[in-house]
């Protein structure tokens, strides 16, 4: 009785949605959205190329090609996501050991959004959809109104 009573307080996580419409900014913090990959302080890809992100998707939306490093790693020549065939599971995100990738709380409407007002033409075709390298790390610029799901 007392975990009933321990709950009922607490903000609801299921919504009856076509009756009980909700707005953006009431979406929960575990929100799965568009991918990112994070840097270090020296702006260099925390990717690695260890190719478990691609390994644990699913989907098979991933694509890695790695190239050697000047250190001794390898890093990603090429990092790409289909997010046309993502599903948004972040199986990708609890398989990288390095949190190179993460998922932010954008969904990809909203990002078009804020693509546009940079005046760039997206999602007119099947190809904007690929999300390669360089756009995954620039997901890092746009603001998401505190609505990134960090590791924990």
């Amino acid at each position: 009785m007392f975990t009933t009573l321990k709950h009922i307080p607490k903000k609801k996580l299921t919504y009856q949605y076509p009756e009980d419409p909700r707005s953006v900014d009431e979406r929960n913090e575990r929100y799965r959205g568009i991918h990112k990959l994070t840097t270090t302080e020296k702006d260099e890809i925390k990717c690695v190329a260890c190719f478990l992100c691609a390994t644990a998707c699913p989907a098979d939306c991933i694509t890695i090609q790695a190239a050697p490093a000047p250190e001794g790693e390898k890093y990603p020549d090429v990092f790409e996501i289909n997010m046309l065939r993502c599903i948004f599971c972040g199986y990708c995100v609890e398989a990288c050991p390095e949190d190179a990738i993460r998922m932010t709380g954008l969904t990809l409407p909203q990002f078009f959004r804020e693509r546009q007002k940079e005046g760039e033409s997206l999602g007119s075709s099947r190809s904007d959809f690929i999300f390669d390298r360089d756009m995954l790390v620039a997901n890092n610029d746009i603001p998401q109104e505190g609505l990134s799901v960090e590791a924990k």
